[in-house]
């Protein structure tokens, strides 16, 4: 009886451990990292390369002593929060399965490194990370190669990236808090220049020049427009060594520093481009800008005020 007995708990203790080796082996296999040594390289990296055969185009984001850089944005800064955020989730990149090693069946995995194969290759120097991206398994995971290995590996999904210049820019021109904002003055060709001010005793916009029983559209409204440099991003940006200008509204903002941010917006083609008068580091570029923020800079005195008829 007792024998009976002890043999099924046998049974039971020894499918618990091959559980607990299976599962084991199971979590080990699931942190397996596709580069194991890229995360403590990071620091070192000075090029990254992305090239797509399908849109045969290529994008190189360069280490510089200033910074990162985009060389086909003709050297603007780089999107640091987005390209710090990739390199990391490239780093934890997990292996969840060993696929075939056949040549042959790279073409329909995406893999291949034959011309005309729609994969994209990631290149980091230096270091040997050179990776081919394939299609994904429609699983949150992709199929991806070493350059010049032939073993295919499923991993997770990798980070959504493009091999576009205006994707891996940094969007934001200027971000500058409201309460730095002492004056803003707006001129034009063949237009009343618009001035608003703070007060010194309470700290208030007031606008200048404002017309006898006229009345603001709203009571926050000046405060608005020192909101305009907060966050201003662009659409794109190309390098005008020389930028002439015909036309142009000229925006003067005076900061608490003394310092005087002078920024240049004009209309073009349909298009509206923003200029730097007064940034050496921003002044060769030419940002294009959204309507609304073109709109903002642009404010005349009829914007600010109610109308005959309004109500507000």
């Amino acid at each position: 009886m007792e024998k009976k007995i002890f043999i099924p708990i046998i049974a039971v203790i020894f499918s618990l451990v091959l559980l607990s080796l299976f599962g084991r082996q199971s979590d080990e296999q699931d942190s397996v990292l596709l580069f194991p040594g890229l995360e403590d390289t990071l620091e070192d990296l000075n090029l990254i390369s992305i090239q797509s055969a399908k849109s045969e185009s290529q994008i190189s984001i360069q280490k510089e002593k200033s910074g990162w850089i985009v060389l086909e944005a003709d050297g603007y800064p780089a999107d640091l929060n987005k390209l710090s955020g990739f390199l990391r989730e490239l780093s934890q990149l997990k292996v969840l399965e060993r696929k075939t090693k056949k040549e042959e069946n790279h073409s329909r995995l995406g893999v291949s490194e034959s011309l005309g194969s729609p994969s994209r290759l990631l290149t980091l120097e230096p270091g040997n990370f050179s990776l081919i991206i394939g299609k994904d398994s429609g699983e949150n995971s992709s199929f991806v190669k070493v350059k010049g290995n032939p073993q295919v590996y499923l991993t997770e999904n990798i980070f959504d990236f493009e091999a576009r210049a205006d994707f891996w820019i940094d969007p934001v021109i200027v971000d500058i808090d409201p309460v730095q904002v002492q004056r803003i003055d707006i001129s034009a060709p063949q237009r009343e220049p618009l001035t608003i001010f703070r007060e010194g005793d309470s700290g208030e916009f007031v606008l200048s020049e404002q017309p006898a029983n006229s009345k603001l559209r709203y009571e926050t409204i000046l405060d608005g427009m020192a909101r305009m440099l907060v966050n201003l991003r662009l659409i794109g940006v190309d390098k005008r060594t020389e930028v002439v200008l015909k036309d142009a509204t000229e925006t003067r903002f005076l900061l608490d520093s003394g310092e005087a941010l002078i920024i240049k917006t004009q209309r073009i083609d349909g298009r509206h481009f923003l200029f730097f008068a007064s940034d050496e580091k921003k002044r060769n570029w030419r940002y294009e800008i959204s309507e609304s923020s073109f709109q903002d800079l642009n404010k005349e005195m009829e914007d600010l005020l109610l109308s005959e008829g309004d109500t507000n």
